[in-house]
């Protein structure tokens, strides 16, 4: 049986169908008896089968022609790019040779106070020495930006590609790219992207386009004065600092204005809960330990539990629980756990041969409510990593100074004064909470208010003219010693 493409059969079917009527109109116009009208009749277009194989495979041809020219269009564009830019590496060449051929090669840089916006930015950005090309890039933008021209405008837009293209993922990447050495790998920008960039110029809107791709984050904005003030000495002796400043600079930018949200500052230990630019709540919070470090993350709040169980991961029950219950099976009940294989069976801690498990532990385990490790509240939010806030029965440990003691999720001292605002906004009185509290039975509420939350890591910031300092407890910033920046070059641009 003959396979027709039904797309391009009503295709065909149309144009012979708009050719039959486009000639009858034509006749009918040109003839001065009215009676044509009513004697001429509207036949349909049938096609046979080869018929419509023959209109497909040409459709097909003219297509393949199409895309033909097409590739032809763009090698050859490529190659006077190149011819152009010869000794001049880029990063984005065929998006760059699309974007000036179809202009005309028309300079999209003319405008000074865009030129000095952007570098501005961009300097920025060389100064965190997130990316090494990008130092290469500015180098070589500042060798032609007393002569300006083509050469260097095409300069401008590859260095604007990548830093577009960073300022739209870095949120997406930020565990990644601001917290290791050498993470970050440059790509294209989408077209839509490009196109909307491409239209802010059409439109002389440039300047608002590139603010748009930075943060309105009042506490970036003082940490970038600052970097920009330590930066216009004459004589910079502590590059160190000007380094870790701009480096927690790009970590900041991550995160929008302090007004709707709980924030947390993982080295800091410090939980912030704003609510229309007011702080309700301030906390202090334990985080996780070197060895299973709190993740860089955004979230929501979807729902409070009261009195809830507790399921401890693989690892956890591997790494943690499994060697003290080998040393003493009534740690199980002494802690409220409860050991089940996969059809829901308790199992005697007694019963199984310890001697013999090795590896993955292969029942379940579970703490009880009302006593477990997550004390008298947990906050759920969708997390890859299972991270979650939640309370804790050992509240003493909120005095030590060092707090990174937890296997990964924020324990939260004044969980019960969060939990209050939130169960309050789902109907809940304070006697009812009480109420569940004192049964140890497991309830939950969902949370009705929107309540983001950003687990975020700074340790050098600016608030108010004042310079903050917290602990590295992870190391992160062992990466600013890897980091060769040129402030001498910076200035020029920052300044």
């Amino acid at each position: 049986m003959l396979k027709i493409n039904l797309n391009r059969f009503f295709y065909v079917a149309l144009l012979g169908l708009f050719s039959y009527i486009g000639n009858l109109y034509a006749e009918l116009s040109s003839s001065q008896n009215s009676e044509i009208l009513k004697m001429t009749t509207l036949k349909m277009i049938k096609l046979t089968d080869d018929q419509l194989l023959s209109e497909q495979k040409a459709l097909e041809s003219d297509l393949s022609e199409i895309t033909r020219l097409n590739n032809e269009h763009t090698k050859s564009s490529e190659a006077r790019l190149s011819d152009l830019m010869e000794g001049y590496p880029l990063q984005f060449k065929s998006e760059l040779a699309q974007i000036y051929s179809e202009n005309d090669y028309l300079l999209l840089w003319e405008n000074k106070k865009v030129n000095k916006a952007f570098l501005k930015e961009y300097a920025v950005f060389v100064a965190s020495g997130i990316s090494k090309n990008a130092g290469k890039k500015l180098k070589e933008i500042d060798k032609l930006s007393n002569i300006g021209g083509l050469i260097y405008d095409i300069l401008l837009s590859d260095a604007f590609l990548d830093y577009m293209y960073y300022s739209k993922h870095v949120k997406d990447f930020a565990q990644d790219w601001l917290y290791e050495s050498n993470r970050y790998i440059s790509s294209s920008p989408s077209k839509s992207d490009i196109l909307s960039w491409l239209n802010a110029i059409k439109s002389h809107n440039e300047l608002a386009f590139i603010d748009s791709l930075s943060t309105k984050n009042s506490i970036y904005l003082d940490t970038l004065n600052k970097l920009i003030e330590l930066s216009s000495a004459k004589v910079i002796e502590n590059t160190s600092q000007l380094n870790k400043l701009a480096l927690n600079l790009q970590r900041l930018r991550v995160i929008p204005e302090f007004r709707n949200g709980i924030f947390v500052n993982i080295p800091s230990y410090q939980l912030n809960y704003y609510r229309d630019g007011k702080l309700l709540l301030n906390s202090r919070v334990i985080v996780g330990k070197v060895a299973r470090k709190t993740p860089v993350m955004y979230s929501r709040l979807s729902n409070v539990v009261v009195n809830p169980p507790w399921t401890p991961t693989e690892k956890l029950i591997n790494e943690d629980i499994v060697p003290k219950i080998k040393k003493d099976p009534s740690y199980v009940d002494s802690h409220n756990y409860t050991i089940k294989d996969s059809s829901g069976k308790i199992i005697d801690p007694y019963s199984i041969n310890w001697t013999e498990i090795k590896g993955k532990f292969p029942y379940r385990i579970r703490q009880a409510a009302g006593g477990s490790a997550l004390g008298n509240y947990k906050f759920n939010m969708p997390s890859s990593d299972a991270i979650y806030l939640h309370d804790t029965p050992n509240h003493s440990l909120f005095s030590k100074k060092k707090r990174a003691l937890s296997s990964g999720c924020v324990r939260v001292e004044k969980s019960d004064e969060l939990a209050t605002i939130l169960l309050k906004e789902s109907g809940w009185t304070e006697s009812r909470k009480n109420s569940v509290l004192k049964s140890r039975k497991t309830s939950s509420a969902n949370i009705n208010s929107n309540n983001p939350v950003y687990l975020y890591y700074v340790t050098y910031w600016v608030d108010n003219g004042k310079i903050n300092i917290a602990p590295d407890i992870y190391s992160y910033d062992n990466v600013v010693s890897k980091i060769n920046t040129d402030w001498k070059l910076l200035q020029k641009y920052l300044n």
